[in-house]
């Protein structure tokens, strides 16, 4: 009974005890805040898309092979410009890569040509011609084989010489630009190329014509001037090529049709008569320097008549004497040294007569055989006095001293006698004898 007793106060003692710690415990922490937070971590990895296991170890690499360009390089230039396709090489980069190379290859053995044997002094000058023909003929046919290797390989006929002349400074930029400013670069390139292979396709015929032309040399000159103009045709659209036709009438023809001649045309009268020279003249043949061989000199006689003839028309009398006036370097040279003074046109047509009258007798006095030479000088002298004169009154004091300061030694020359070896000699003496 007594032990009962003693294990019921023991488990009253302890959960007394329990209960104690409990109330202990809420006493010192408090019931939970409303307003405190809950700070929360969270540590994310990036996904890598399939990403090796880290356990194991990376695949190794290899080194790719250096590039050379000499990997490129090949003794067939077939094999080295499909080398250099292949890589990617751009096709302007190809042809300055390959013209100079082969420029430099067919140089060599033209040399060799060149280089040949000299002639044998017994030999006839019948001999050594006959040799020399042989020579220019290997050489053309050396320059036909260039070309046609460039045409295989670059699909183009180029010219080496030709695009380092059109690339060089100072290839008549400005006159380029005249004649051909209205096409892009590309097409300049082009036009500038075909000019300069007929050019010398046609100096080459005449070469071996030696000036003495048959029927089938003209025949073929004129073949190589329709080609002229079917490549050109390949290049140019139809009014481009009419464009190049007027344009190169100005530039050849017709160039001393401006105000810097005394001559007030509109830019589309200058295009108009422009058009009534190409009607009248072959342009191309006169480009390839050609219209003196293929023509007969009585078919440019009436051209040229008819040309005239159709300005007269279209100026009316008065201006087409401007435009007469204006080919000659008399009038050019009094209406240029005068031009800012206010000297009236009437007053520079009478001292261009002048001048020109004076011109003509001064040759006949030359030529005269039965005059001698004090006689001459004596003639030349009076007739430089009078011209003086009647320049001085025509172009009155300002006019004529801005003349004689530009064309003054002109004016002295044309009106004496030519200076000969011996009066030079005579006036380098006196010259000494005076200082």
């Amino acid at each position: 009974m007594r032990a009962v007793f003693a294990l019921v106060l023991s488990l009253a003692l302890s959960g007394a005890l329990l209960a104690m710690n409990y109330a202990l415990f809420r006493a010192r922490t408090g019931p939970p805040s409303a307003s405190s937070e809950r700070k929360v971590t969270v540590t994310t990895k990036r996904a890598v898309r399939n990403a090796p296991p880290i356990s194991q170890p990376p695949a190794p690499t290899t080194k790719a092979p250096s590039f050379h360009w000499r990997a490129l390089e090949s003794a067939d230039y077939a094999v080295y410009a499909a080398n250099l396709r292949a890589v990617g090489c751009p096709e302007r980069t190809l042809r300055d890569i390959l013209l100079p190379d082969i420029e430099k290859l067919y140089d060599e053995r033209a040399k060799g040509i060149e280089d040949s044997p000299e002639d044998n002094f017994w030999e006839t000058a019948d001999q050594r011609d006959a040799r020399q023909r042989q020579r220019d003929a290997k050489l053309r046919a050396l320059e036909l084989e260039k070309r046609a290797l460039i045409q295989q390989l670059l699909g183009a006929e180029l010219s080496y010489e030709a695009l380092k002349e059109q690339r060089s400074a100072g290839f008549g930029s400005a006159l380029i630009e005249i004649l051909l400013g209205f096409t892009d670069t590309a097409k300049t390139d082009q036009i500038l190329m075909v000019f300069s292979l007929r050019e010398a396709d046609a100096r080459a015929h005449l070469a071996v014509a030696e000036g003495i032309l048959l029927d089938e040399d003209i025949t073929q000159l004129h073949a190589l001037r329709d080609r002229l103009e079917n490549d050109l045709a390949r290049v140019l659209a139809p009014l481009e090529m009419e464009e190049l036709r007027l344009r190169v009438v100005v530039l050849e023809e017709i160039d001393h049709l401006s105000r810097r001649s005394g001559v007030n045309v509109s830019g589309a009268e200058l295009r108009e008569i422009a058009r009534l020279r190409a009607d009248t003249r072959d342009v191309f043949a006169k480009v390839m320097n050609l219209d003196d061989e293929i023509y007969s000199e009585e078919l440019r006689a009436k051209g040229d008549a008819a040309f005239q003839e159709l300005l007269r028309r279209y100026v009316g009398p008065e201006r087409f004497a401007d435009v007469e006036r204006g080919k000659d370097d008399l009038f050019r040279g009094l209406f240029q040294s005068t031009e800012k003074l206010g000297v009236a046109k009437t007053a520079l047509v009478q001292a261009y007569e002048s001048r020109r009258a004076a011109d003509s007798q001064a040759r006949q006095i030359r030529a005269d055989q039965q005059l001698s030479n004090e006689e001459r000088a004596i003639l030349l002298g009076a007739l430089r006095a009078q011209t003086t004169q009647a320049l001085a009154r025509s172009l009155g004091p300002v006019g004529f001293d801005a003349y004689l300061k530009q064309h003054g030694q002109q004016l002295t020359n044309s009106l004496s006698m030519p200076v000969t070896r011996q009066r030079l000699e005579v006036q380098r003496t006196d010259v000494i004898t005076v200082k």
